[in-house]
């Protein structure tokens, strides 16, 4: 009767990883191939990358970074074409002089939105992405789950950007 109880409980705790897994709000596998598919194409774009076009860097501030440099554009991905913003993080303890002179030296994340027409109605089908400079995922703090599809800390403060685009630098999605 004990080994009955004992292997019901174990088939239960395997189910509920099994399910949580499966309602993963973010970071699913179908996810993570979506946005190495999006890298690729900023990378095409030129937008992220060793050679990627570079504005002028501004003050940042959390979660992004001490100094910051952020891109708009339009990509094709997966034969759709949609807007990308994408936001180079850098620092900390970096002057906006010393990102200008070599950013690649002091880049600490790259964070993207892409609007998927489609994707979620309820993030108004932006697709969240942060990448490290080595283009791996960042991950969230369980230490595992990477941070692509509509993680978490992205989609609340977003939503919190004025106007109703879940976009802090304009209001024109």
């Amino acid at each position: 009767m004990m080994k009955k109880i004992l292997m019901a409980g174990v088939m239960l705790l395997a189910l509920t990883a099994l399910l949580a897994r499966a309602q993963m709000p973010f970071g699913s596998v179908a996810e993570q191939e979506y946005g190495r598919a999006l890298w690729n194409a900023l990378q095409s774009a030129n937008l992220v990358g060793e050679n990627h076009i570079m504005a002028w860097p501004y003050e940042g501030n959390a979660p992004h970074g001490d100094k910051l440099v952020t891109l708009e554009s339009e990509i094709t991905l997966n034969g759709q074409r949609g807007t990308v913003l994408v936001k180079h993080n850098y620092g900390p303890d970096v002057t906006l002089e010393q990102v200008s002179n070599d950013p690649g030296a002091y880049l600490v994340a790259t964070t993207v939105m892409f609007k998927r027409e489609g994707y979620s109605a309820a993030n108004q089908d932006w697709f969240f992405a942060k990448y490290l400079a080595d283009a791996t995922y960042d991950v969230a703090p369980d230490g595992a789950t990477p941070l692509v599809g509509s993680p978490t800390g992205c989609v609340t403060c977003h939503s919190n950007a004025p106007g109703e685009d879940m976009v802090f630098l304009n209001n024109k999605y």
